[in-house]
C-alpha cells in the first residue's frame, strides 16, 4: 500500500484570532488533505473556512465511487453551497468567504489531483525539487501574468473565493501519478508570503521527515515576519509519499 506521512501547523501570527482551518483524512483506499483561509477579515471568515474543510473531506464519502475528478469538483461545489447557505441564514455574514486548496489521493491507483480557489496554494516537490505550483486567483497574479505591477494595497484582492461569484469556472489541476519521493505542501497566503521557492526546497532537502519540514518552514515564516504584530494567520499541511530518503534526494543523487 502507498505510504503517506503527514504533518501540519496553524498559527494566528499577530492577529487576534485564527481564521485558517485545515484537515485531513487518510483511509486504506484514498485520502484527502485540505486547507482554507477566511477572506479579508469579513464577519464569519472562520466559519467559512471550517465549512470549506468539512465539505471537502465529506467528498470521500459522497463521491468516492466516481473517482478523483468528481471529488475535486465536488469539494468546491459543496463548500461554496454551504457557505452561501450560511450567508442566507445569517445576514450579518452575507460577505463571508474563504479560499481553499484540496488534494485528493487514490492510494490504489497511485494518483493525485487537486483543486484550489483563491490564494491558498499547493506545491508539489519531486525528489527534493519544485515540480508544480498552483496559480493564485488574485488581482496581483493576474497583473503579474500580464507583465504589470500591482500596488501593495490591492495585492490581497481575490478574483475567486468560496462564497463569492464565479466558482463555476474553477477547474482542478491535471491528475498526477504519485511517485516515491513526492512531497506536497498546502498552505495559506500568510505562510507562503513569508517564503520563497528556494527556501521551501532548501528546508525540504535537509529535513529528516515531514514533521521536521513543516517545523523548519514555520520557523522561516516567523523569522521573516516584520516583528510588529502584523503577521497574518499562517497554516500549512505537508504530505510525503513513500521513502523519506527519496523525498529529500535530488535527481541523480
Amino acid at each position: 500500500m502507498l505510504t503517506l506521512s503527514t504533518a501540519q501547523c496553524s498559527h494566528r501570527g499577530g492577529r487576534a484570532s485564527n481564521e485558517d482551518a485545515l484537515g485531513s483524512r487518510v483511509r486504506d483506499r484514498d485520502a484527502c488533505f485540505v486547507i482554507s483561509d477566511g477572506v479579508g477579515g469579513q464577519a464569519g471568515g472562520a466559519i467559512a473556512s471550517k465549512l470549506a474543510v468539512h465539505w471537502a473531506l465529506q467528498q470521500l464519502d459522497d463521491k468516492q465511487s466516481f473517482g478523483l475528478q468528481a471529488m475535486t469538483h465536488g469539494s468546491v461545489d459543496a463548500a461554496d453551497a454551504a457557505i452561501v447557505a450560511e450567508q442566507r441564514r445569517n445576514p450579518e455574514r452575507a460577505r463571508m468567504a474563504a479560499t481553499m486548496v484540496a488534494l485528493f489521493i487514490d492510494r490504489r491507483e497511485r494518483m493525485a489531483q487537486w483543486i484550489h480557489v483563491g490564494d491558498s496554494r499547493l506545491y508539489l516537490f519531486r525528489r527534493g525539487c519544485l515540480l508544480q505550483r498552483t496559480q493564485d486567483h488574485s488581482l496581483a497574479a493576474q497583473l503579474q501574468r500580464a507583465g504589470l505591477s500591482c500596488s501593495p494595497d490591492k495585492a490581497h484582492l481575490l478574483s475567486h473565493a468560496l462564497g463569492q461569484a464565479d466558482t463555476d469556472t474553477i477547474e482542478p489541476g491535471a491528475a498526477y501519478s504519485l511517485e516515491d519521493g513526492d512531497a506536497y505542501l498546502l498552505c495559506t497566503d500568510g505562510f507562503w508570503n513569508g517564503l520563497d521557492d528556494a527556501a521551501m526546497q532548501r528546508c525540504l532537502q535537509v529535513a529528516g521527515n515531514v514533521t521536521d519540514w513543516i517545523t523548519l518552514l514555520a520557523g522561516e515564516v516567523r523569522q521573516r515576519s516584520d516583528g510588529e504584530g502584523t503577521q497574518d494567520n499562517y497554516s500549512a499541511l505537508g504530505v510525503w509519499v513513500g521513502d523519506p530518503q527519496l523525498v529529500t534526494r535530488a535527481p541523480g543523487a
